[in-house]
This record gives structure tokens, sequence and C-alpha cells, in this order.
């Protein structure tokens, strides 16, 4: 599949306005009160202060008087919080910031968190003229320039004397000297940036030119807005800002003495290599040699800054934004003849282009070898088929989502913690990439995905009208329903085509997804969708306004196998492809005859095998039994409770009503629900019955026999009470069946700790199968609901220092001569969505691929007495280890031999879905089922339409000199 992208746009992480899903996919909700208090900052004289006073250096806090401080020790003078700031700041929104008041110490705590505080601010400040401080700023006393200065610069200097921040957090640093070195003046870039967004919000017929600045800048942006100044009737104030913005545009695109800047660098600090790169620039005979030395120099100061000396490092970072904005300019001056450029002769562009950006700290080494890589084999092959060319595109296309990914890992949490009462702050990560290298790299790539896909016939369509960019499938499917935002899911009475922010780890059921980040593809929600046939498109940020104005519209949304996309308004057309009766994609038929419910108290895995599962205990503990058995050692002790005890304690338990059984009791009233229409009220009486039902379980007592029997049981597998800990894993008759997965649909409680709390997350665990989300994305495809039971796995707490998923396929051609692994620091990961890495590694082990790299910026820990924490993320550079790494191979190699066949629906092998896990560089294996696709998604008629152009035009063949 040839991953789709829209580089000028598509690096929104965010939807505008929405919030974000963050590692645990809990969503960062707009706060409408704090907005309007934002508002009312930026209009106030003294913004989010409500005086100014001196702060000195014993504690004392004093009125603005001449030397207040002296007897105190000293002190600094500026503005003092008023309460609206101090309740946001309370709320985890860290605005209102006071450089001369934070510390080297402070800034650079907890992960460089006051630090992000910081850059966050300052892109707001520079977005937003002066944002809350837009009158503050001006009132006398708030700030003090020479002592913000000052603090700055003691700030950056921590940074540039610590070895993290020179290599592996060196993206950070560079940022912070961007924003913070305040006596460099600024980036001229993002200063051209921000004025033309303030203009458009005074003006608003400016807009036009406002988003040519942004998303296709060139030279002649200069004389544009000189002429609308001209003609439109602006005020003289207004007038003389866009006359500024000409002449930093003009001087954006006017050929810097770059070479200058490099010889005083080299002299200073005895690198000898500036005096080459000055040779090469003061030769250059056009923008390519100029954007070859630019990118060169920003690459060799990354490598080298450690090594220099320590007073001469800012001096390296300035030189490296210094040659930037030369790469930008120069990389918007080539763009300029690409229509007398080549395949060939742009694809050595993106090389250096590439170079640029990992000089820019937006990529790690090994991403800038994955791409040069696929773009070395690419060039060099002698008979070039436009198959393999798309193939070798998809992985070019992948370096501006690792830029935006990598951005996301150091200031994504702080730009959605501010995003939630300022919308603005969600550009920040956007406007870095538009302002850098990776806008001409999109721009490039872009027209190399577009050729590629008019020569294989692929044409994608938004609403009726063709598009070339910014529509990615990660899932086939097509499906039909309203279009809604996540924040209106239940609005609706049929499940709704929704537009998320990402693939949000507790999506409801719906029948399609839209998102704007794609989080990892072997997340549970991803899986689930796989198997369903649920399409998932990837939007690009051009096209979400379009989309939000068709909010509660009906809509189809279609994804071909090999990734066309059409995303239409419903109509009469679509109805032979959507019929009254349609034929279930699924259907989960539970064999009531298999159930033994006689047993009820709890049983060791170790004596469990794979055929257990749907007898007395689900799949879980069934196959992890088995897997314990084939694999001794590698997979941690387990205690199951089996489905026999659900049913005394819970299903045989008398009605709420006093008539009968809370089973003859929940068959009644699904019985009901199924006698009523569609609709809002049938809605609400199912969201009122599955209340009830949770209510009553998570309120059952437990008899002193089976609490008994459960202590001794917990004694004899895993030792005293409180030695150990345990994941309380729900393990029902209704999921990893040959036609359905149900991953990621019931609750696991990760590291109880104590028989009490055991008992408590036993209770919540029975309870979560009737949640709404796991209802509806089951009930769809059951026939009998009442026939659900659940079993509980106690799986003994591996303290995991890195875990994940491995599929024993390639996701795409589901070819079994690779596996498929997403991984992530601490424990579960991989499972939730997060930002992992993602490797496609031959079975052989020949070939490690490298699709993303890990940059969630928290990591799950556990708690030594119990529970788990979010901790900051260390974010390395390369996670799983090559001994790990064949440890996952040695698995995915012996499965056929060693373990029973998983099989699909039609009973045909299947590949594996291993969770796994690391501690000290053990191998554990935490769970196994089949890997399911849907095959109705792969095989359906129209969607394999969408491909035929592909398929007949694969095996052409490509002349990279005549493409055009």
């Amino acid at each position: 599949m040839l991953y789709r992208f829209a580089l000028p746009l598509l690096m929104a992480c965010t939807l505008p306005g929405t919030g974000a899903f963050g590692a645990s996919g809990a969503a960062s909700s707009p706060d409408a009160q704090g907005q309007r208090q934002v508002d009312l900052m930026k209009q106030q004289h003294l913004g989010p202060f409500e005086s100014v006073r001196w702060f000195c250096q014993d504690g004392s806090i004093l009125p603005p008087k001449p030397y207040a401080c002296r007897p105190h020790g000293g002190g600094r003078q500026h503005g003092k919080r008023g309460p609206q700031a101090e309740a946001l700041r309370a709320a985890g929104i860290p605005l209102a910031n006071v450089l001369a008041e934070i510390s080297p110490d402070e800034a650079l705590a907890d992960r460089a968190r006051r630090l992000k505080a910081l850059l966050v601010e300052q892109h707001l400040v520079a977005l937003d003229d002066g944002w809350i401080f837009r009158k503050a700023r001006f009132a006398r006393g708030v700030f003090q320039i020479e002592a913000d200065t000052a603090a700055a610069s003691r700030i950056l200097q921590a940074l540039l004397r610590e070895p993290r921040y020179l290599d592996q957090d060196f993206l950070l640093t560079r940022e912070a000297v961007r924003r913070l070195d305040l006596g460099r003046g600024g980036s001229l870039l993002e200063g051209i940036r921000a004025l033309a967004s303030q203009l458009a919000d005074r003006d608003a017929g400016f807009a036009r030119l406002r988003n040519k600045i942004h998303s296709h800048p060139d030279a002649a942006d200069a004389q544009a807005v000189r002429a609308y100044a001209a003609g439109s009737g602006v005020t003289e104030t207004v007038r003389a800002d866009m006359e500024r913005l000409a002449r930093d545009l003009d001087a954006l695109y006017t050929v810097r003495p770059l070479g200058a800047e490099l010889a005083a660098f080299g002299r200073a600090s005895g690198d000898p290599a500036m005096g080459d790169f000055v040779t090469r620039w003061e030769q250059a005979g056009g923008a390519v040699q100029r954007l070859e030395v630019a990118a060169a120099a920003m690459s060799l100061i990354r490598q080298r800054l450690p090594s220099y000396p320590a007073g001469r490092r800012m001096d390296a970072l300035r030189l490296s934004l210094a040659a930037e904005e030369a790469a930008f300019a120069a990389g918007r001056e080539i763009l300029l003849a690409i229509s007398q450029m080549n395949a060939r002769q742009r694809l050595e562009h993106l090389r250096l282009m590439l170079r640029a950006l990992y000089g820019a700290g937006l990529l790690t080494g090994r991403e800038l070898e994955q791409a040069r890589d696929a773009l070395d084999q690419l060039l060099e092959q002698r008979d070039l088929r436009l198959g393999a060319y798309r193939d070798a595109l998809a992985v070019l296309a992948r370096p501006p989502v690792w830029a935006a990914n990598r951005l996301n890992f150091y200031l994504g949490e702080t730009v959605r913690a501010f995003a939630r009462v300022e919308p603005k702050a969600e550009w920040l990560i956007p406007d870095r990439l538009r302002g850098g290298p990776a806008l001409s790299y999109g721009d490039l790539l872009e027209s190399l995905v577009a050729e590629a896909d008019r020569l294989s016939g692929i044409r994608h369509e938004l609403f009726g009208r063709p598009v070339s960019s910014g529509l990615r499938a990660l899932n086939p499917g097509l499906a039909r329903g309203p279009l809604q935002p996540l924040s209106a899911l239940g609005e609706s009475s049929s499940p709704a085509i929704v537009l998320a922010p990402e693939s949000a780890a507790d999506l409801p059921a719906v029948a399609g997804i839209l998102t704007a980040a794609e989080g990892n593809a072997l997340s549970h929600v991803q899986l689930l969708a796989r198997n369903l046939g649920v399409p998932n498109v990837v939007v690009g940020s051009e096209w979400l306004e379009q989309l939000a104005g068709r909010y509660g519209r009906q809509v189809v949304l279609a994804a071909s196998p090999a990734g066309v996309v059409r995303l239409a308004e419903d109509g009469p057309q679509w109805a032979a492809l959507f019929p009254r009766q349609a034929e279930r994609a699924v259907s989960i038929r539970v064999d009531m005859a298999r159930l033994d419910l006689s047993r009820r108290n709890p049983l060791p895995m170790a004596g469990l095998r794979a055929d257990d599962s749907g007898r007395s205990v689900g799949p879980k503990a069934a196959k992890l039994g088995e897997l314990a058995s084939r694999y001794p050692g590698q997979v941690s002790s387990g205690l199951a409770i089996p489905f026999g005890a659900f049913r005394t304690a819970v299903l045989d338990a008398p009605a709420p009503n006093g008539q009968g059984s809370v089973l003859d009791w929940m068959r009644q009233g699904y019985q009901r629900l199924h006698a009523m229409e569609e609709g809002p009220r049938r809605q609400q009486a199912t969201s009122a019955l599955l209340a009830e039902l949770r209510s009553l379980i998570e309120g059952r007592a437990f008899s002193a026999e089976f609490r008994r029997s459960l202590a001794a049981a917990l004694a004899d597998v895993f030792g005293p009470d409180g030695s150990y800990g345990v994941f309380v894993r729900s393990d029902t008759n209704v999921e990893d069946l040959p036609g359905f997965t149900g991953a990621g649909l019931n609750l696991t409680v990760p590291h109880v700790v104590g028989l009490d709390n055991i008992l408590e997350a036993i209770r919540r665990v029975w309870a979560s199968p009737f949640t709404e989300r796991a209802y509806g994305w089951r009930q769809a495809l059951m026939d009998q609901p009442e026939q659900l039971y659940v079993a509980v796995l106690l799986h003994r707490t591996v303290p995991a220092d890195k875990s994940g998923v491995m599929i024993t396929a390639d996701l795409g051609s589901n070819d079994s001569g690779w596996v498929t692994v997403a991984t992530n620091e601490g424990v579960g990961g991989g499972v939730e969505g997060q930002a992992a890495e993602s490797l496609r590694i031959r079975l052989d082990g020949s070939e490690v691929e490298l699709l993303a790299s890990a940059t969630e910026p928290r990591a799950r820990q556990i708690l030594p007495g119990g529970g788990s924490a979010l901790v900051p993320a260390q974010g390395p550079e390369v996670l799983l280890q090559p001994a790990e790494i064949e440890a996952l191979l040695a698995v995915a190699r012996s499965l056929p031999q060693r373990y029973p066949q998983l099989i699909d629906a039609q009973g045909r092998p299947a590949p594996a879905d291993v969770e796994f896990a690391f501690a000290n560089g053990r191998l554990y294996l935490n769970q196994i089922r089949p890997f399911l696709q849907s095959d109705r998604a792969r095989s359906n008629a129209y969607l394999l339409s969408l491909d035929a152009g592909l398929r007949a035009a694969a095996g052409r063949k490509v002349e990279l000199e005549a493409l055009r």
C-alpha cells in the first residue's frame, strides 16, 4: 500500500480545538471557561497578572518601590499572577511564565517540563501578537528584559552543558535556542509566518495571502503583499505592517552571507571543515548548491556539537538555525523549477532535504539511514517497475511523519495542555514543519506520488472532487453513516463515520474512522478495525474544515485494499452496495453445548490448554496455558477464575426485580431492546440496562467460600499475599474466535497487589464487557447476547522495561516471510495506540525495516505497592535491541511447529498476534491470538474495482529520466 500524505498540512497532530489523546487514550477536553479567561487576559492591561511586585531572595513579596528587596538579600521585580492564571496553572495548563523567576534547575526538572511550557508559550506569543501578554508586555515593571534575557541565557547554557541535551535530546535544545535566545532577534521565517497570521486576523481579505505564505511560499510573495496593501484600502497602521512583512520576505529570499557566518564560526571553534563550506557556499551556482552546503553544515554541527568547546556551542546552534533558513529559501527556489525536473532530479533533491531534516534534529540517524537506503536502492535499479517505485515512495513518505512524531515526543503533551484554553497551540508542530526543509520535501515528494498515481490509474475522491493528496488508507473497508466528530458520538442512532484526532484506545463502535494521526498499526483498535472491515483513513489537515462542514450528514467511506479512498455524500446511487438486509461481515456464535459451568474454583493456568478455550475459561488463560507448556520459562504464572464462578456469583443471583435470576432478567431486557425500533429511545434503554447490569455486578459480595478458595489458590500459585502483583484480565467466551478478535474491548487492571484489591478488580473486570463501547462493537454480531460468559485471568506482573505486539506476517501483503512488531517503553506497550517503534523484519533476520520510531511521550511503569503510573519516556533512537529481535524471531519461526495452528473463520491458517514484554532482556509472552483481517473488505467487488488500474499497471516499466 502506498502511504499517502500531504506534508504541508498533514502534520497537524490534532484537530484544531478538539483536544487530543495521550498515552492513556484519555482526551484533553477543551475548557470553555478557561478559553474565556484567556480571551480576557489578552485584553487586560496586565494580562494574566494582578499587580507588579518585588520578589525577594528571602521569599518576601513587596510593592513596587525602588530597591524594595535590598534589605532582603536582593530580588527581581515582575508581574504577580492573578487568581485566574494560578487556577489554570493548578489545573495543568502551565501558562503565564516569567523567565526571570525560573532557574535552570527548575526549567530542566522532570524531563524539562517547565522549559517545554516556555517554548509552547513563546510560540503563542509570536503567533498571536503577544497572546495573553498582548498589553501586559508594554506595562511598566511587568517584565524586565535584562532579567529575562539573563535567565534565558542561564537556561540555555545549562542545556549546553548536559551531554543528553547535546545528543539524544538535540532537537529540544535546538528548539530552545530558537525560542529563547532573546539576543538573536528570533527566527525571520517564524516572524514572517506570525505577522501574516496577525494581518489576516485584522483584515479578512488578507487570508488568501496568509495561506499562500504559510503553505506554498516563494520570493514573489513580497510583491503580492505590496500589491494587496496598495489596493485594499487598509489603514496606515496595517499598511505599515504589510510593508514590514514584505521587507522580511525580501530578506528571507535574498541570498544571505552564510559564508561569512561559516567562516567566523570556523575561526572561533577551530573546526577546519567550515573552511570547505565557505568555499563551496561562495562558489555555489544556484539554489541546489546552496541547499547542499546548508544541509551539510547543519548535519555536521549536529554531529560535532558535543565536541565543540562549551563556550562555542551556542554559536554553533545559531549558525545551524541560520543555515536552516538558507536551506528553506533554497528549497523554495528549487520548487519554482519543478515542472522542468525529471523524477531522478527530484529524488536527488530529496536526499539533500533529508540531510537538512537530520541536521535540524527532526530525524534520528537511524531514520535518515532508512530513508537514504530506500532512495539509493530506487535510484540504482536498472529495471524499475511501477509497483516497486510506489513502494519506494511509500518509504520516502515516512520522514515527514517521523519528524512530526519527534516534535510531538518533546512538545505534544504541553501543546495539548495549552490547547485546552488556546486552540492555536495546536498549530505549533505543523507550523514548525512548514517553516523548514520539510515543506519543500513534501512538495517534491507529493509531485512524485501524484505522478505515480496517474501512471497507476489511482484516483482518490473527496465529495466528488479528485484529489492527489491528503488521504491515506490504513484499513480497507466500505461503510456508510452520519459524519460526526468524536465528541458528538452518541447523538446518532446509527453507527457513525467518526472524525477523531487519532485512533483512540477506547473508541466506541463506529462504521468508519477518519483520523488526523494514526497511532500505531498494531493497537487494539486498529486490529479490531481490520478484523471487522471498518475502513480507517488518515486525513490531511487541508480537508478537515471541509469535513467539519458536513457534520451530521450521511456519507459513504470506501478504502480499497491498495489504499484508494472515496469519501462521498450518501445517496440512491450507493443503495446496491448497501442492501437493507446485508449479510453480516462477522457473526459471533457460541457453542453452548461446549460450555462447562461446573468448574467454579480457581484454576492454575499451568493446567490449562488451548482446548479449554470456550469450555471453562476464555482464550487468554487457555492459550497462555498452552503457550507456557510449549515455551517454558517465557510465560509468567497465572490463575484463572472460570466461567462457572461468574455464573454462580452473578447470573444465578436473584434478579433486581425479585423475579427469577439475573440471567432471566438480563435475557428479558435484551428481548425488550430487540423489539424496539432503532433510534434514540432504544439507545437510552440500552444505556440504562447496561448501567444497571454493571452496577449489579460491581456491587456483588463474594461468598466466604469463594474468598477462601481464591486466597488458597493465590498462595499456592504466587506465594504469600502482598508479595506479588497480578494483571487482572478479562477473558470471555466471545473473543479471539476464528472470525472475531475482540481485541481491547474489555478491561485489564494492571498490577493489583493484595487479596482485597484483587477481589475488587475481579468485579470490575466481570462488569467490563457490559460497557456501551464493548456492547456496541460486539452486539451487532450476536443474536443472543446473554450467552456471553466472563472468566478472569490473574496473570503475574512482569516488571517490563519494554513491551509490544508481534504479528507473524507482513501487515500489507500478509507474507509469512516477515513479522511486524510494534514496541514501546514500559508495560502495555503497542496495544493502546501509542506512537510505537514499528519494525518490519524478515523472518530469517536478514532485514530490519524501520516503519516508525518510539515517540510516545509517556511510558507506563508499575508501582511497588500496586497499580501503575505514566512517567516520562526516554525516547531512545533504537528501542528493540538486536538480541531482543532475535528472541522474537525465534518464537515466530518456531510457532508453526510448537503451537497448535491458529485459524480464521474459514478454517485457514492465520498469522499469530503475540503480545510480549522484555524485562532486563528476557522475553515474556503475554498473549497469543489469531491475527484476523476482513475477507469481505479485501474481496469486495467495488473496493477491488478501485484498484483495477494499479493491478494492471504494477509491472509497467518506469524511466525516472522521462517522468516530468
